[in-house]
């Protein structure tokens, strides 16, 4: 089977929806009483405005300058390099995705933890030290959030 694609139009079609999407839920997920200019509101906003942008840019990019690619599905792509890689990126997106659902209903420290052992079983390490280091990590960054800057986490 063969199918023509172009990654630019999809990764930038997806990102733009994405960001739009969350652009259009900052009222929701940030709430906020200041009424200045600048507020908690505003780095979110700025940084998908820019995703918003940029992706919209590569998706013109990709309608207008760059030509499709022919992707034949045969069993020399499924022993290539290439198509490893990918699958091996939509696990690693999945672990991620997983993690941030599991945070909103288990709150920060399970699902760090849940995080930090799926990504080092994932990549197969073996030293204990590995995972010490990211526990005393991900606790510290508790610690700082919850006792120097009095912020709540999930």
């Amino acid at each position: 089977m063969k199918i023509k694609y172009n990654g630019e139009i999809v990764i930038g079609a997806l990102f733009t929806i994405a960001s739009g999407v969350l652009l259009a839920r900052i009222p929701i997920e940030i709430k906020t009483l200041e009424t200045t200019a600048v507020n908690a509101q505003t780095v979110p906003r700025i940084a998908l405005g820019g995703l918003c942008l940029f992706s919209f840019i590569l998706f013109l990019q990709g309608v207008f300058l760059i030509p499709k690619k022919v992707l034949v599905f045969d069993q020399a792509l499924k022993e290539s390099r290439e198509f490893k890689d990918s699958i091996r990126s939509l696990i690693y997106i999945a672990i991620l995705i997983l993690y941030t659902v599991i945070f909103r209903f288990l709150g920060y420290i399970i699902s760090s933890i849940y995080l930090i052992f799926a990504i080092l079983i994932y990549y197969g390490a073996r030293k204990k030290s590995y995972y010490a280091i990211a526990l005393t990590v991900s606790a510290v960054v508790y610690l700082v959030f919850s006792l120097v800057l009095n912020i709540a986490l999930p």
